[in-house]
């Protein structure tokens, strides 16, 4: 749970800075685009937190509604899938990852550190760097860089894609932390049986002494990239000829990497995208308004006509 801390303390404080900063003039701004209106007030500081329990209520709803049932039977139908087939992909990610020369061990180190407590990681090689995006350090920078443009430019839409995830990131990280602690998977550099054994309500003694032996089903770095994916591409659909693309390949890219890397099975992944999506959406729902442009097409008409000695009426189609 750290990097999520370390997350939410860069939210807190560089929202501090803001709403002391700044006048706090509740105007909320408009942005249309395909004929839909966004509607972006200014978040407020506490906004993330006070969404917790609503948000998981929501998912709640959501899990349980009719129109969820198939896309629910993909995530379990899929995950089942990749369970059987969890030792083989694994083996084919490392051979591809020895003839690409793309390294396994994840060389992310800290470049600035006050005493023990680092302030800035990074990736060092190809490896880590694609490990990297799924990292909470990267996706706390990403918060952080919409706040302080939102600070800058006086923009409530960057201000609310900051807040959407900050609520996203703790939402996200509990749910994956649950899920964790209740299925105790094996990491893949530490199982002791092909598909790595699982270990139902394990000890919780035991799983904070051990955690790779317990903490791989679901991932909770490709949920937060899901989830930032997400949260970006939702209120910012004026780039998405780029975005989604770009987003979708590097969502690949650390899926593949943490397989390379032990750190992850492919059955680890299903669930964990549906979480990331599934609290993403929720975040940006709560975080704007939308109205749909109408406009008085179709309509039909009857209007008197006068041509040469006649009088009649005439009908018209507006379309």
């Amino acid at each position: 749970m750290k990097p999520y801390l370390n997350n939410i303390t860069i939210y807190i404080l560089l929202m501090s800075i803001f709403y002391s900063a700044s006048a706090q003039v509740n105007e909320k701004q408009y942005f249309s685009y395909n004929n839909v209106t966004y509607g972006y007030s200014k978040p407020g500081i506490s906004d993330p937190f006070k969404r917790i329990i609503p948000d998981f209520k929501e998912s709640f709803n959501i899990f349980s509604d009719k129109s969820t049932i198939l896309p629910a039977a993909i995530v379990v139908a899929s995950t089942a899938a990749l369970i059987y087939y969890d030792q083989e992909l694994l083996d084919g990610a490392k051979d591809l990852g020895e003839k690409l020369d793309i390294n396994s061990a994840d060389l992310t180190k800290p470049f600035i550190s006050i005493g023990d407590i680092p302030i800035f990681r990074g990736p060092t090689d190809l490896g880590s760097a694609m490990y990297f995006i799924g990292d909470g350090w990267l996706h706390g920078s990403i918060m952080a860089s919409f706040l302080t443009y939102g600070l800058v430019k006086d923009d409530n839409r960057a201000l609310q894609t900051a807040s959407q995830l900050a609520e996203g990131l703790i939402t996200t990280g509990i749910a994956t932390q649950v899920l964790k602690h209740i299925t105790g998977r094996e990491s893949p550099y530490r199982s002791t049986e092909d598909g790595g054994r699982w270990d139902f309500f394990p000890d919780q003694i035991e799983y904070h002494k051990h955690v790779p032996q317990y903490d791989a089903f679901p991932s909770g770095h490709l949920a937060t990239a899901m989830m930032t994916f997400t949260v970006i591409t939702e209120n910012y659909p004026e780039y998405n000829y780029w975005a989604k693309p770009l987003g979708w390949t590097l969502l690949g890219l650390v899926s593949y990497q943490m397989m390379n890397n032990g750190v992850h099975w492919a059955s680890d992944y299903p669930l964990a995208i549906a979480i990331g999506y599934g609290f993403g959406k929720i975040a940006v729902d709560n975080g704007r308004t939308t109205t749909t442009l109408t406009h008085e097409y179709n309509t039909m008409s009857f209007v008197p006509v006068y041509k040469g000695n006649s009088l009649g009426f005439g009908l018209f189609y507006n379309f």
